[in-house]
């Protein structure tokens, strides 16, 4: 009965760790991390992309590729466990920058939800099904504000960023969607 419940602790722990990195791997523009988020076979609707978890990563990288900088913030995570299946329903918010081709910069902010089934096979968690539901959206002129002029920006974030490597996942494999402080996976 312990080893069951401290099962469910690991599983659910897993479970919200995958869903907190599918935004750094959009935002980064990371191919390996965002491969290792969803089962081939899943069942992907977020609105501008309705296919298969194989197809997912590609459009993903092109579409977050079309912005300066982008932010994706997962919030409100209410999660159920089933065995080896879980169902969550949580929070989005994005923040994205884009070039317009008179030279100027549109600021877009979009605040919506994923509803996800993540399914673990093989000892890893992935997505099985993520269908993304818009609340709301609003785009304006990105206007700088002159004081912040000396802050780094986020723009061209990628594998290629100075910065990319300094990020660490101390717990997580992003390749392998799985813990990797165990030894036994």
């Amino acid at each position: 009965m312990e080893a069951d419940r401290l099962q469910r602790l690991i599983d659910e722990a897993d479970c919200r760790a995958l869903l907190m990195r599918y935004g750094p791997a959009v935002d980064w523009r990371d191919p390996v991390a965002l491969e290792g988020l969803f089962w081939p076979d899943a069942e992907v609707d977020l609105g501008a992309f309705k296919g298969a978890g194989r197809d997912a990563p590609a459009f993903l990288l092109a579409n977050a590729g079309q912005s300066l900088r982008r932010c994706h913030i997962t919030t409100s995570v209410s999660l159920r466990l089933n065995g080896a299946s879980a169902y969550a329903d949580s929070g989005a918010i994005t923040h994205a920058v884009t070039a317009g081709p008179d030279g100027g910069q549109t600021a877009h902010i979009f605040i919506g939800r994923y509803l996800d089934q993540l399914d673990r096979r093989e000892g890893a968690w992935r997505f099985s099904r993520r269908r993304y539901l818009l609340h709301g959206a609003l785009s304006r002129p990105n206007e700088e504000n002159p004081g912040l002029a000396a802050m780094l920006k986020a723009d061209g974030l990628s594998p290629e960023h100075p910065y990319f490597h300094e990020r660490q996942w101390p717990l997580h494999d992003a390749r392998q969607g799985r813990r990797n402080d165990d030894p036994d996976q």
